[in-house]
C-alpha cells in the first residue's frame, strides 16, 4: 500500500529540483563543460550529465548546496538532512566514499589531510553557486583520480562584463538560522570583477540523538563566513585572464558521537582557493592554462570540564596543501572531428597532530609535513560527430605517480541517433583512485599500496522531443573495482595496515524524466536503484553501508500566476544497511518526506520565498544515532538592483 501511494505521488509531482523558467524551453537541452572539457549541448553527448541551473538554485535560495544535489538522480548524501556542520558523505551510484571527484571550476578539490582524500561540501556557499554540473560514470580519463563513479562540478559566479550590480539575500527560519549574502559585480572597460559576502548562522540543535527522551542534549551551532574575488581581464577578443580567490571558514559545536551528548565539542573547518587561468579562444582552437592553490584545514577540540571522568582533553589538527597546475586545449580538426588534449601536475602535501589527556595520561600521534605526493598526467580525447546517426568519443589518460609509478585509464562512449528524438548510448570505461597520504604515510600507512582500479559499463537511451517540451533518460549501469584498499589487522599479532586485497562489484539503473506541460506547468521525475557486494577472495557480502537500493525524487513546479511559484516535491529513501558499527538492526527503515516552496516577486528584481520541508514531520535517521531535521522552514529576500 505504501509504494502505491508513492507511485501516485509521484506521478502529481516531479524529481531533481529542476525549476525551470516558464517562458522558456531552452533548458531541457543546456549548454555543458563537464562531459568532455569543451562547450557542448547536453543532447550532444553520448554520456549522463544532470544539470542545476541557476533558476533551480534560485528557488531553493532557502537549502545548503547538500540538499539540492542530494535530489538529483544517481545521488544519496548521507548527512544533507543532518545538523549544520555535519560531513556530508556523497553517494554516487552507490559507490563508497571518495569513488565521487567534486571539482571547484573544473579543479580537483581533494583534501589531503583526509582520510579518504574527499572535500566538504559544507564549505560551499549557495550565494557562490552559477550552477553545476554531474557526470555520471567512470570519468578519470579526463579528470584523473576519484572519478570512479562520476563527477560533480560545481561552477562558481565569474566576474561580469556588464554594467554594475548588487544582490543580496536575507533569510531566517527554523533552530534560530540566518543566512545573508551581498555581492557586487561589473565592468570597467576591459577590466571586469565580481565581490560576494555570505554568512551563515544557526543555534542548531543536538547532533546526537538522545534516546531517553530526555531532551537535555545541548544544542550544536554553526556559523560560516564565505568571502569571494573574482577578477577578469579581456586583452582581445581571443586572449583573457581570470583570477579568483575563496575565503572559506566555518566553525561550530558537536557531540561525542551516536547517542552521546558533549557540551565542549568544537571544531573549525577553513579552506583557502586561489586560481588563476589564461585562456585562448580562437576560431578552431580553444587553449588553457591554469594554476590552483588550495589550502585546507580542520580543528578538532574536546574539553571536557563539564563531563569529567575518563576523557578530560583532546585536540587534533589536519591541515593539507595541494598546488595544480594545468594546460588543456581543444582543437577542431573537422567539422566533425575534435581533439582535446592536455597536461596536469599536482603536488600534496599534509600535516595532523592530535594530542589527548586521559586518566592514564597524555597520548600523542603525529604525521610531518613529510608526508607529500606529486602526480604528472597526459590525456587525450577525440570526438567524433556527425558520421550518418553515429558519433564516438573515446580517450586515454596516462598518469606517473612518484611513489607507485605508472597507471593508465581509457574510454569507449559511442552513440546511435534511431531517430531526430531517440539516442542509443554505451559508455565502457576505466578509473583509478589513488592511496590518500594518510594511507601511505600515517602509523597504518603502507607505502607499497597500489591505486584502486575500476571499470564501468553502461548502456542508456535518451529522448528529446523536437520542441524540448519532454525529455527522457535511462539508463543501466555496472562497475567493478580492484584492489580495494582496505584498513586490515593480523589476527596473529594484532598489527594494522592498509593493504590492496578486496574486490567490489555494483550495479543498478537510474531514470530522468522531465515533462513541460505548458508555460505554467512543468514536472520533473527521477529514480534510483543500486546494489552490489564486497568479494574478499571468493567470500561475498552484501555492503552498500548507509546507501539505499532505493531512491525516488519527484518534483512539480507551477506558476497559477506570472509573480507566483508554487512547487511542492517529494522523497522516498527506501531500506539501507545500517554502518558496520552502527547500533540497531542491521536494515534501516525507509522513510518519506515532503517539502513545499512558495515564491512571489513583489518587483522585477524583487522576491520573497518560503521553503518548508518535512511538512509531515517525519523522523528518520541517515546515519543510527544522529538527529535530522523534522519539520523546518526558512523564509527569505532577495534583491538585485
Amino acid at each position: 500500500m505504501k509504494r502505491t501511494f508513492l507511485w501516485l505521488a509521484a506521478t502529481i509531482f516531479s524529481s531533481q529540483i529542476i525549476a525551470q523558467d516558464s517562458a522558456s524551453f531552452k533548458q531541457l537541452d543546456q549548454v555543458i563543460v563537464t562531459a568532455n572539457r569543451l562547450q557542448q549541448k547536453q543532447s550532444s553527448t553520448g554520456k549522463m550529465v544532470t544539470v542545476i541551473n541557476q533558476e533551480t538554485l534560485q528557488k531553493n535560495a532557502g537549502k545548503n548546496l547538500s540538499e539540492i544535489i542530494n535530489y538529483q538522480a544517481g545521488v544519496f548524501i548521507n548527512g544533507a538532512g543532518n545538523n549544520l556542520g555535519t560531513n556530508p558523505d556523497v553517494y554516487l551510484r552507490g559507490s563508497g566514499l571518495g569513488n565521487t571527484l567534486i571539482l571547484l571550476d573544473g579543479v580537483p578539490m581533494n583534501d589531503p589531510s583526509q582520510i579518504n582524500n574527499t572535500f566538504d561540501l559544507n564549505m560551499i556557499s549557495l550565494g557562490m553557486v552559477e550552477r553545476v554540473e554531474i557526470l555520471k560514470g567512470a570519468q578519470s580519463t579526463l579528470w584523473g583520480s576519484d572519478a570512479v563513479a562520476g563527477v560533480i562540478n560545481i561552477i562558481t559566479k565569474k566576474a561580469s562584463k556588464n554594467s554594475q550590480h548588487f544582490s543580496s539575500l536575507l533569510s531566517y527560519g527554523s533552530f534560530q538560522t540566518f543566512r545573508g549574502n551581498l555581492a557586487i559585480n561589473g565592468a570597467v572597460g576591459k577590466f571586469s570583477y565580481r565581490a560576494a559576502y555570505d554568512f551563515t548562522n544557526s543555534k542548531g540543535f543536538s547532533t546526537a540523538h538522545d534516546s531517553t527522551g530526555n531532551k537535555n542534549f545541548d544544542k550544536d551551532n554553526f556559523k560560516q563566513n564565505n568571502f569571494q574575488i573574482s577578477l577578469g581581464y579581456q586583452f582581445n577578443q581571443q586572449w583573457s585572464l581570470n583570477t579568483s580567490h575563496q575565503f572559506l571558514k566555518y566553525t561550530g559545536g558537536t557531540d561525542a558521537g551516536a547517542f552521546q551528548d558533549d557540551a565542549d565539542n568544537v571544531f573549525e573547518n577553513k579552506n583557502n582557493v586561489q586560481h588563476f587561468n589564461l585562456n585562448y579562444a580562437g576560431k578552431s582552437l580553444q587553449w588553457h592554462l591554469s594554476q590552483t592553490f588550495l589550502k585546507a584545514g580542520r580543528i578538532y577540540t574536546d574539553d571536557s570540564a563539564s563531563v569529567g571522568g575518563f576523557a578530560k582533553y583532546s585536540r587534533g589538527e589536519y591541515n593539507g596543501n595541494t598546488a595544480i597546475t594545468e594546460t588543456y586545449g581543444n582543437i577542431s580538426l573537422s567539422k566533425k572531428l575534435t581533439l582535446v588534449s592536455g597536461l596536469q601536475y599536482m603536488h600534496q602535501q599534509t600535516s595532523q597532530n592530535y594530542l589527548s589527556i586521559s586518566s592514564f595520561g597524555p597520548f600523542e600521534t603525529a604525521l610531518g609535513d613529510s608526508a607529500k605526493a606529486n602526480n604528472l598526467s597526459w590525456y587525450n580525447s577525440i570526438l567524433l560527430k556527425g558520421l550518418g546517426a553515429f558519433d564516438l568519443e573515446a580517450g586515454f589518460r596516462i598518469n606517473q605517480h612518484n611513489i607507485y609509478g605508472n597507471n593508465s585509464t581509457y574510454t569507449i562512449n559511442p552513440s546511435f541517433k534511431i531517430n531526430p528524438s531517440f539516442k542509443l548510448f554505451v559508455n565502457i570505461s576505466s578509473a583509478y583512485k589513488i592511496p590518500s597520504l594518510y594511507q601511505l604515510y600515517s602509523e597504518y600507512g603502507n607505502k607499497g599500496l597500489s591505486p584502486e582500479k575500476s571499470t564501468n559499463y553502461e548502456l542508456g537511451v535518451s529522448f528529446l522531443d523536437k520542441q524540448s517540451k519532454a525529455s527522457i533518460r535511462i539508463a543501466g549501469f555496472k562497475r567493478d573495482i580492484q584492489d580495494l584498499i582496505v584498513f586490515y589487522t593480523n589476527p596473529t599479532n594484532f598489527e594494522s595496515q592498509y593493504i590492496n586485497r578486496d574486490q567490489q562489484h555494483d550495479y543498478g539503473f537510474e531514470l530522468e524524466t522531465h515533462f513541460k506541460f505548458n508555460s505554467k506547468t512543468d514536472w520533473v521525475f527521477n529514480a534510483t536503484y543500486v546494489d552490489g557486494e564486497g568479494d574478499n577472495k571468493g567470500v561475498k557480502t552484501k555492503n552498500l553501508y548507509r546507501r539505499p537500493n532505493f531512491v525516488l525524487n519527484t518534483v512539480l513546479t507551477w506558476q497559477p500566476t506570472e509573480k507566483l511559484t508554487v512547487m511542492p516535491s517529494l522523497r522516498y529513501i527506501g531500506t539501507r544497511l545500517k554502518g558496520t558499527y552502527d547500533a540497531g538492526p542491521a536494515e534501516m527503515p525507509a522513510y518519506t518526506t515532503l517539502d513545499l516552496y512558495l515564491g512571489y516577486s513583489l518587483t522585477k528584481r524583487t522576491k520573497c520565498f518560503l521553503d518548508m520541508r518535512n511538512l509531515t514531520n517525519q523522523e528518520y535517521f541517515d546515519v543510527v544515532g544522529y538527529n535530522s531535521k523534522r519539520f523546518n522552514l526558512m523564509a527569505g529576500l532577495t534583491i538585485g538592483l
